[in-house]
């Protein structure tokens, strides 16, 4: 069976569905990934009740959701695409809806975010083994989103959402923060207990406890470097390398963390990825290097270090390294550096 067969069989997905992800094209947006989600065949059967049209049609038109539907709110993939935006933007809910139909759509939430989960893993694999490194990042960017309910980067007027990941801060106190200049989970943590308790206008032990909390947020470090030309190949595989003009330098790339121990959220070892895509010319967009695993086995003295070997840098000098969690927010860090 070939790579694609394989992919297939992972996922427990309709081969509808396969196919819709197989025809997303190269190096895609992110609303582009997150429609081939929405449009999911296992989907279809979240059709919109009557109690919900009104509700669905305000989040529509009313709420600054990143991609509004264009045409009439009636299929189901409206309903999950604007159930899953509201969810996201860190809002809450508006208040157009009964105490039932509420219920009902909550009931909804879980299996279509088990889909979600599905589809994007899916089509992060399928845009791995096409090479498309770009793609591969919008698909861990949108991953991270959906299981953070924030999305990467969102917070319009200086407001930083991935605050709202901390369990305890919502739209009060992320304004307090934002208006204090604290925006991100790393330079909240940085902050000492009075000084938390005076922004949030909270008694001791408040700091304190905030501050455990946040010991478990991983504060992912990242370092990349070019080792330059390799060393010579075999004969053989010199002459194959001047017919086909793809040369091999090496990269360092040590990925590690801040934290004092081994960081766990709510409980769980977060995984981490690592992907390397060039910028430029001929290579821009491709996948030259993909990893993954638990932050666990980043655990080691100076970080995780690997060697990697870029080939075909002749049509690109200039490469991206980028590391980050796949289900929290606010972790990713970043390298831009030339060959």
């Amino acid at each position: 069976m070939d790579a694609l067969g394989e992919i297939c069989k992972r996922y427990p997905l309709a081969p509808l569905t396969f196919a819709n992800i197989c025809k997303i094209g190269p190096q895609p947006e992110r609303s582009a990934v997150f429609r081939v989600a929405c449009t999911a065949i296992e989907l279809q059967t979240f059709s919109i009740r009557p109690a919900e049209r009104t509700w669905l049609r305000y989040v529509n038109e009313h709420t600054g959701i990143p991609y509004p539907i264009r045409e009439p709110v009636t299929e189901p993939w409206h309903k999950v695409s604007l159930l899953v935006q509201i969810d996201l933007s860190g809002q809450p809910w508006p208040a157009r809806l009964t105490q039932a139909a509420r219920r009902e759509l909550l009931n909804d939430r879980k299996p279509i975010y088990r889909v979600f989960d599905f589809v994007l893993r899916c089509t992060i694999d399928v845009l791995g083994h096409r090479g498309d490194g770009r793609g591969v990042s919008v698909g861990l960017d949108v991953l991270r989103s959906l299981h953070a309910r924030v999305w990467e980067g969102s917070g319009g007027g200086g407001v930083g959402n991935e605050l709202l990941q901390i369990e305890g801060i919502g739209e009060a106190r992320l304004r307090k923060l934002a208006d204090a200049g604290v925006r991100t989970v790393r330079r909240l943590a940085g902050l000492e207990c009075y000084h938390i308790e005076r922004l949030m206008s909270r008694n001791p032990p408040y700091g304190q406890s905030l501050l455990r909390q946040l010991a478990g947020f991983p504060l992912l470090t990242l370092r990349a470097e070019s080792l330059g030309e390799a060393p010579p190949p075999p004969q053989q595989q010199q002459q194959q390398q001047q017919r086909t003009g793809r040369g091999l330098r090496m990269v360092r790339v040590v990925m590690g963390f801040e934290n004092k121990a081994v960081p766990a959220w709510k409980g769980k070892t977060p995984w981490v990825s690592c992907v390397v895509e060039g910028l430029e010319g001929t290579e821009k967009g491709r996948l030259l290097w993909f990893w993954r695993g638990s932050v666990k086995r980043l655990d080691v003295s100076g970080g995780k270090e690997v060697v990697v070997g870029i080939t075909g840098y002749q049509g690109c000098k200039l490469i991206r390294v980028t590391l980050a969690c796949e289900v929290l927010v606010g972790t990713m860090v970043q390298k831009d550096f030339e060959l």
